[in-house]
């Protein structure tokens, strides 16, 4: 098939859809499914180990690699503060918002400086496009 033709552009739309509906139908069996029952399998000892270390780890390092990329470090900052305030303030004066922790401090998306990502988004004097993404 051509690209850019009408079936090509059908061809690409249906492997698409297909792809979708097969990660939805993987994820239902092998999370929503056997997850649960892998979760009641695994001993309780190994669950609180993976909580405390394993879990803080992966998303520490995701957290320091966002923030060293990132071009626009008042997103950043804003983050750690709502973040700060959110787990330390909200959270011991209100127990019942921990579900709902993480949601406030999605906040400092919302507050970060889109002037700032534009202008980091600009080619630069030689028209390259900014290397790496921009959040």
């Amino acid at each position: 098939m051509k690209p850019g033709t009408r079936k090509g552009e059908l061809a690409s739309v249906a492997a698409i859809c297909g792809a979708a509906a097969v990660h939805l139908a993987s994820l239902f069996i092998f999370v929503g499914l056997m997850g649960t029952w892998l979760v009641s399998v695994i001993p309780a000892g190994l669950i609180t180990t993976a909580q405390t270390y394993i879990l803080p780890t992966v998303m520490g390092a995701v957290v320091v690699q966002a923030i060293v990329s990132q071009k626009a470090p008042r997103a950043a900052i804003i983050a750690l503060v709502v973040s700060l305030i959110v787990v330390f303030g909200l959270v011991p004066l209100s127990p019942q918002m921990g579900l709902f922790s993480t949601a406030i401090a999605v906040i400092a998306w919302f507050l970060r400086d889109k002037r700032a990502i534009a202008a980091a988004r600009e080619p630069d004097e030689h028209g390259n496009p900014p290397e790496g993404p921009v959040y």
